[in-house]
């Protein structure tokens, strides 16, 4: 009985040394659900709020997009989630299109689907992305000129930026 105790509680212990920290992608469904639930937000209450079905909120808090949309409907929904359970969209978003394909921005996949339907094999199109783009991460450094907002210069800009600064 005691030799038994003790080869449990060594399996235990092994068992918990060997677990592994889940990736980002596997937490992005788990971690949505776990602030959902600290909000005390039903997935009913949800779908009531968004107007989407309650399996694909499940299917999001399990990442299992097998019935989702993909594109700008699919970052749509995962926006929508966002705002409902309180969190930025923005960095969800981002985040959902970085890990999974349905929400990927690039329209190479689109293109090359409808060339397919139509017949069409000679496709010469490729997605211009930024060299500031790292493969698999598809959002692109924040310091690109692309994305940072130039300030407005010249007589109208200092206009502009001394009535914001009194507002």
């Amino acid at each position: 009985m005691f030799r038994r105790g003790l080869l449990s509680i060594a399996l235990v212990t092994i068992l918990r040394s060997r677990r592994v920290a889940m990736s980002g992608r596997e937490a992005f469904g788990p971690n949505l659900r776990r602030i959902r639930l600290q909000r005390g937000i039903s997935l009913k209450q949800l779908a009531d709020s968004t107007k989407v079905a309650e399996t694909l909120w499940a299917g999001l808090e399990r990442n299992d997009f097998s019935r989702w949309p993909n594109g700008i409907f699919a970052r749509a929904y995962v926006r929508e989630y966002a705002k409902a359970i309180g969190v930025d969209p923005e960095t969800t978003v981002d985040d959902f299109c970085r890990w999974f394909p349905n929400g990927d921005r690039r329209a190479a996949p689109i293109i090359k689907g409808q060339a397919a339907i139509i017949g069409h094999k000679e496709l010469h199109w490729r997605d211009e992305v930024p060299d500031s783009v790292v493969e698999g991460d598809r959002r692109g450094a924040e310091t690109d000129p692309a994305i940072v907002q130039k300030k407005p210069s010249g007589a109208l800009g200092s206009l502009l930026r001394r009535v914001l600064s009194r507002a």
